[in-house]
């Protein structure tokens, strides 16, 4: 496989996987307090980072790489993997990656709780679980409603579609030197850097490794784009429509 003559060292790859995810939790901790005393819901804050954070982080990096390599808003050279994939191996790898991910997810769910639990007590109960449903007329439905539309916006396109094009399109590709190992070292470390759920540390890596693999096997991030969507799809649709319920 072909790789690209630009490679991160580790510790640089290391870097750029984790500081968004490191910043991102600060402003989630700092904002929790205001954002509930406002009357939002805790989930608020967090979103409030992936807005002001993540996704400026992130996608204005490429921004700004993309200008510099090429003298404006374009990402040749910067985001990669976007060779194209024929029809008939979309046909048969969305499906297969997507059920993947659930079972990834579902079964390392199994053991969250035990290591939510054991590890992570300490932490307060808003950080551990970001919507209690036992309270949710703590909060007004417009306070909801207003969270909810940003949930989906931020936890359902904006995010996935900005991590995809960081992650998998930008940041493994410049440590394909690795080989086979580079979509592991990858998936690992975007595992880590969601500190906001450091339970999920396996989970994730067993979720989203499939998809990963598969982005750097046919050099597709759209690929990875399509699943990332759609599993976050399917989890705030369950979310909201849970929320809602009890409102």
């Amino acid at each position: 496989m072909e790789r690209t003559r630009e490679q991160h060292t580790l510790l640089v790859s290391i870097l750029l996987h984790l500081v968004p995810g490191v910043l991102a939790t600060i402003l989630f901790v700092l904002l929790e307090g205001p954002v509930v005393a406002f009357g939002f819901p805790p989930i608020a804050a967090f979103l409030a980072a992936i807005a002001l954070v993540v996704i400026p982080f992130e996608l204005g990096l490429l921004l700004w790489l993309g200008r510099n390599r090429n003298g404006g808003l374009s990402l040749d050279g910067v985001v990669l993997y976007r060779e194209p994939m024929r029809g008939r191996d979309w046909a048969w790898l969305y499906p297969v990656l997507l059920l993947a991910a659930f079972l990834g997810f579902g079964i390392l769910a199994v053991i969250e709780p035990a290591l939510r639990s054991a590890l992570f007590g300490w932490l307060p109960s808003w950080f551990l679980t970001l919507i209690d449903f036992d309270a949710i007329r703590t909060y007004s439905a417009n306070a909801w409603l207003i969270t909810l539309a940003a949930y989906f916006v931020l936890n359902v396109f904006a995010g996935p579609i900005t991590e995809e094009l960081y992650f998998r399109g930008y940041l493994l590709p410049r440590i394909d030197r690795f080989g086979r190992w580079a979509p592991l070292i990858n998936v690992t470390l975007f595992s880590l850097y969601h500190l906001w759920s450091p339970w999920q540390i396996l989970a994730r890596i067993a979720g989203v490794g499939p998809f990963a693999y598969a982005v750097w096997w046919k050099r597709n991030i759209y690929l990875g784009m399509a699943v990332h969507v759609s599993l976050n799809l399917i989890a705030t649709t369950i979310v909201a429509v849970t929320v809602t319920s009890r409102l």
